[in-house]
């Protein structure tokens, strides 16, 4: 695909050209902002009215064009080129040249100084030749909050909804994790005409965690002529209110709308009101607090599942522990799915001898539905703890190995001779 090459008309601005001497050849990785001139730093525009040639993506090249000098070679690379604008950006500078390679946002964010380093590191780069210098930008999530008031005042994270370069059950996986964390999210690339479920599922995973009120911002063309901010809640969301130039932010459990502006606190305090009133409530739909009377052992209920014939349990995690749930379902005639990228020789065993399914996987949202026992066994806190969720929430059967009180049931010691059963357990000992 060959990059259109083009040198911007003369601008009537007086930009002052603070070139330098190089030394040696130069690769300037700049991020331009959201899209408001007056949002990139002065460190950024002195580096990029500084380079020789510039190159970016066609809209962003327009973005900072009042600020480029005529005599600035400018190269214009397609969207969907990622890959060869940054070889074509290391190989200009490696010739000799002082090179800016442009981003919106900052350049570190889901944007083009990853692909320039990955060319880097392929080419056995030392450091040197180019020499490659990072200028960060505000990016839109920063130009979102800014809008919205303090919607990050705690802890948060930002997951790109698109799955052409990340397979979605690693992005699944993650959104489990964000949820269950009650981490305030920041959508990136959250829809487009050809990725019109993910929002969707989005909104799924993070309403099992967190009531249906929590508060979201939908952010529209951030700091551009065309800014729209819209405020709703998870259960209203609509994803058909979105497209690729929104960010959508969702707030934790302790977020609130005041007077149209997004808050999150910055600690947990009490004496809110009816808000903290609300995320106690949340919070204790997913965590029950036991009565204070009655101690974890004092509220065990002791019983034995009878007639396990053909029933299904699901193991997830193929170690020991794993290994010992599943002879247990296998020797009371139950059916033993297993779900786990790996697994012990014995389970390797019994899954070639048509004993057990082994699904050779990560576990992923869903997989609970069907079964009647769950036993989260792997050595992963948050995958157990997303296990432990969707079964709690399905109302299954689930025990699970790190954490027993995440489940409803652990399984005890037995010994059995001349058909009399001999049962003994400890509280949270091998559950």
């Amino acid at each position: 695909m060959k990059d259109e090459i083009m040198t911007p008309v003369d601008t009537t601005r007086n930009t002052q050209h603070t070139a330098r001497n190089m030394p040696h050849p130069l690769l300037s990785l700049i991020g331009i902002g959201p899209g408001d001139l007056q949002q990139m730093t002065l460190a950024a525009q002195a580096a990029l009215r500084a380079a020789e040639t510039v190159i970016g993506y066609k809209v962003y090249i327009e973005q900072v064009r009042p600020i480029l000098r005529p005599e600035q070679q400018i190269i214009i690379s397609p969207m969907g080129s990622e890959m060869e604008r940054a070889q074509q950006a290391v190989d200009l500078a490696a010739s000799g040249r002082h090179v800016a390679l442009i981003s919106s946002g900052d350049i570190g964010i889901y944007a083009m100084a990853s692909p320039v380093f990955e060319v880097l590191r392929r080419q056995g780069w030392s450091g040197q030749e180019p020499e490659v210098e990072v200028f960060p930008g505000i990016s839109a999530v920063q130009a979102a909050a800014a809008r919205l008031g303090a919607p990050l005042g705690h802890d948060f994270c930002t997951i790109s909804l698109s799955d052409l370069l990340t397979p979605w059950p690693v992005i699944e996986r993650r959104l489990q994790a964000a949820a269950w964390g009650d981490f305030v999210v920041a959508f990136y690339n959250p829809r487009s005409q050809k990725r019109d479920w993910q929002l969707q599922r989005a909104i799924e995973i993070l309403l099992a965690y967190r009531p249906a009120t929590t508060p979201v911002a939908i952010v529209h063309h951030v700091t551009r002529p065309e800014e729209r901010i819209d405020l709703t809640t998870l259960a209203e969301l609509q994803p058909t209110q979105v497209d690729m130039f929104t960010l959508v932010l969702v707030g934790n459990s302790q977020s609130y709308v005041l007077a149209d502006h997004l808050v999150t606190p910055r600690g947990y305090e009490a004496g809110r009101g009816a808000e903290e009133q609300r995320s106690r409530g949340a919070e204790e739909k997913f965590h029950p607090r036991t009565p204070a009377p009655c101690t974890p052992a004092r509220s065990v209920y002791p019983v034995s599942l009878i007639n396990m014939t053909d029933q299904q349990a699901l193991v997830v995690g193929g170690g020991p522990v794993g290994e010992r749930k599943a002879r247990g379902v296998l020797a009371a005639g139950g059916v033993v799915r297993l779900v786990s990228p790996e697994a012990t020789p014995q389970l390797q065993a019994w899954a070639e001898t048509g004993q057990i399914q082994w699904e050779r996987r990560p576990f992923q949202s869903g997989d609970v539905t069907g079964t009647r026992l769950v036993f989260a066994a792997t050595n992963q806190r948050v995958v157990n703890a997303q296990v432990a969720a969707e079964a709690n929430q399905l109302g299954l059967l689930c025990n699970v190995a790190d954490q027993p009180e995440e489940g409803n049931f652990h399984v005890p010691a037995v010994h059995r001779r001349r058909g009399w059963w001999w049962q003994s357990a400890a509280w949270a000992k091998a559950p």
